[in-house]
């Protein structure tokens, strides 16, 4: 299995949760497995095609994005010519265009939606030579003949899976950014799959993947948070999970489960401001967690009401300031160049983040992918969306009151100097540093990242200063 295609390391790496979680099920029905991840091993195209070349493999699956499908299809084509081996396709970009997916002559499978009781179904067949004809989830070829056969709809309780396969990675390629950890090993685990609240614009949850919201129960998912911590020396768990509190009562057992066990690991976590209160962080703080990622977007209500997030700018300022008192951080998740914003719209932004003392900003370009309603509306297909990477490094999208691209991207760097350059944010982050060692190890950390990031905008900065 592959993952994580012609992507060099950059300052982290993600544990690829979905190809362990497949490589997981497979080892568990009888298959020999091996994960391939490229950025974790600094290799390109030719290098992963001499991984494989290690293993003489009976199937080959490519995880695949949407930005890295023209990648995907290089090393299928590269590894076709190689190996007689079917070759399928899984991840993001097949999920939405399985059929665009087997476009790519040597691409013989799309798997769509979940993969893990998909590929066991699906590899049985192919081992004893059988149709793929009644296999939910995969499109698949016969001859010139595309099928795609019905969604699948998962049957297997989430507590019943097999942890993913962690132990088919060297875990010491991998970690969180700098400023979201405090402990080392850290891993990544998801809890839940789909997401409770659904109606986000810009996400997949809200179109291709609504009505699939299901979760371990608190006392499996805390016997899960302890094995990673047993069997591979996991200090920290960064939980990926879209909302990781959704009913009160679910987020309270499992903080007690956790103390019950006498966890040693610390954790973070996604929250929506309008799920959390000051007694949800007590309890949070109490089982580990010592920070958590908020989803702002843009702190603008207007803006907040049609990307329907259901938060409002003051909402979002109390949940920070609960966070605040039960001791725990918190991160801001905004995005630039939304629709029916301006620049001044982030400006706006980055001076609400800092009233409400967010603790670090994170900006990113608004860029919805394939399945979102927000994507739907841009009336895109899958070749629009891949060009679109291709023809500018970052930004996708131009609203109406942006110039250009170019603008876009301007103010998306400038958020970020507006935001950590800013004498109040500075003063904050120096005094917390200097009353945590730990903390300050992770604001060095974020610095030196930061700095390399935006190395040429700070270059011009002080050069025009």
């Amino acid at each position: 299995m592959l993952y994580g295609l012609a992507r060099r390391r950059s300052f982290h790496n993600a544990v690829p949760l979905g190809a362990i979680s497949v490589a997981a099920y497979l080892r568990e029905a009888g298959h020999q497995v091996q994960v391939i991840d490229a950025p974790a091993l600094d290799i390109d195209e030719r290098g992963i095609c001499a991984e494989v070349n290690r293993f003489v493999p009976d199937a080959i699956g490519i995880s695949a994005t949407s930005v890295l499908w023209h990648s995907a299809a290089r090393v299928a084509r590269m590894l076709k010519e190689r190996f007689a081996a079917p070759i399928f396709v899984g991840g993001p970009h097949p999920s939405t265009y399985p059929e665009h997916c087997l476009e790519e002559p040597a691409v013989d499978i799309a798997v769509f939606g979940e993969g893990e009781e998909t590929a066991v179904e699906l590899i049985n067949r192919l081992e004893g030579n059988e149709t793929l004809d009644g296999v939910a989830g995969v499109a698949w070829k016969d001859g010139e003949t595309v099928h795609t056969n019905k969604d699948r709809i998962a049957q297997r309780k989430l507590d019943d899976a097999p942890l993913p396969a962690y132990d088919l990675l060297d875990l010491s390629c991998y970690s969180a950014p700098p400023m979201r950890v405090r402990q080392t090993p850290a891993v990544y685990m998801e809890l839940f799959r789909g997401c409770a609240y659904a109606k986000c614009s810009y996400c997949t949850s809200a179109g291709s993947l609504k009505n699939r919201f299901r979760r371990h129960s608190p006392e499996v998912a805390a016997d899960k948070v302890v094995a990673l911590n047993h069997k591979y020396g996991a200090r920290e768990i960064a939980f990926v999970d879209d909302d990781f509190v959704v009913g009160k009562d679910w987020i309270y057992d499992f903080c007690s489960e956790l103390r019950r066990r006498k966890s040693p690991v610390s954790w973070t976590c996604y929250v929506r401001a309008s799920q959390v209160d000051a007694s949800i962080f007590h309890a949070m703080k109490s089982a580990g967690c010592h920070q958590v990622l908020m989803g702002m977007e843009v702190l603008d209500n207007d803006i907040l009401r049609q990307l329907t997030k259901d938060l409002t700018v003051a909402s979002c300022g109390e949940a920070v300031r609960a966070a605040h008192k039960a001791g725990v951080w918190v991160i801001g998740l905004f995005m630039v160049g939304v629709p029916g914003t301006n620049p001044q719209s982030v400006w706006n932004t980055v001076e609400h983040a800092l009233s409400q003392e967010v603790d670090v900003a994170v900006f990113s370009l608004y860029r919805p992918p394939p399945g979102s309603p927000a994507f739907e509306a841009l009336g895109w297909g899958p070749e629009e969306y891949i060009e679109s990477f291709k023809l500018q490094k970052q930004a996708v999208y131009t609203p109406e009151d942006y110039r250009s691209l170019v603008e876009v991207e301007e103010t998306f760097r400038a958020a970020y100097r507006n935001f950590y350059l800013n004498p109040r944010f500075i003063k904050r982050a120096a005094q917390k540093a200097l009353s945590d060692p730990i903390l300050a190890k992770q604001v060095l950390r974020g610095a030196v990242t930061l700095a390399d990031q935006f190395r040429p905008d700070l270059q011009g900065l002080l050069t025009r200063r």
